[in-house]
């Protein structure tokens, strides 16, 4: 009889000892992550605390100046666009080009990632989006909560394995953020992966299954979480935010 198998499931991401040294004085990391498929995770800290850094090295938009990263078991490096195309990414400063129309940038990109049936994706992406009534304006005409809602749709388009988002609320109405609320649990129960930042603490609590925070140049996990509650995650979440580093405890 052959013995059940023990080994642990391949992570969708998963990174080992990444590290990006800024100074002699700082550096983000060492990080080790391993993310499973359909995990919604978010990330908090302090502005300035290497969020967004960590997001471009998740992606390959930033060289480490050590370490690895992993996509559904493959290594990420400049030169595999293949497994980029399993990532989406929105930035916390997303720049598109500002002479192009949003379905101009939708339509290139959905032939960048080879995608059948453009035109009906394209459409599906700014229906969700609610980009209809402007598509076809120039980008620079557009105010930032509809800039934002291209990006977004630039960002989903081919439905990512991963998904990473970098203040995704910000700017958006009530509606949208809904729309992004509903979008995030609906890719948990397909299976696809999502990381995420925000300073908006309730965001977190309602949709993440784990929470880390970063602060010195260290990725921390907040504990306890799957047993808290809406309110207690948060506050979770703020007594480590406003915590010195000597209070933090370690995962």
């Amino acid at each position: 009889m052959t013995a059940p198998s023990t080994s642990t499931p391949q992570a969708l991401l998963q990174t080992n000892q990444l590290t990006m040294r800024f100074a002699p004085s700082y550096q983000l990391g060492p990080v080790d992550l391993r993310l499973a498929a359909g995990e919604t995770v978010g990330v908090v800290g302090r502005n300035g605390a290497g969020k967004s850094t960590l997001f471009q090295l998740l992606t390959g938009n930033l060289d480490a100046s050590s370490g690895e990263v992993h996509v559904d078991g493959h290594r990420l490096t400049p030169d595999t666009p293949r497994i980029k195309r399993l990532i989406g990414y929105l930035p916390q400063d997303p720049v598109l080009p500002r002479w192009a129309t949003g379905r101009e940038v939708l339509s290139y990109a959905a032939r960048l990632y080879e995608l059948p049936d453009i035109a009906q994706r394209v459409a599906a992406a700014e229906a969700y989006w609610d980009c209809g009534s402007f598509r076809q304006k120039p980008l620079s005409t557009l105010s930032y909560g509809m800039q934002k809602r291209v990006a977004l749709a630039l960002a989903t388009l081919h439905e990512p394995r991963l998904l990473i988002l970098d203040e995704p609320f910000s700017g958006l109405d009530l509606n949208h953020i809904k729309a992004l609320e509903e979008l995030l649990t609906t890719r948990g129960s397909k299976g696809l992966t999502t990381v995420l930042s925000t300073h908006v603490t309730a965001f977190c609590a309602r949709l993440c299954s784990r929470v880390w925070s970063i602060q010195d140049g260290r990725l921390e996990s907040i504990e306890p979480w799957q047993s808290l509650g809406q309110v207690a995650r948060e506050q979770a979440i703020e007594t480590r935010f406003f915590a010195p580093p000597a209070a933090l405890v370690s995962p």
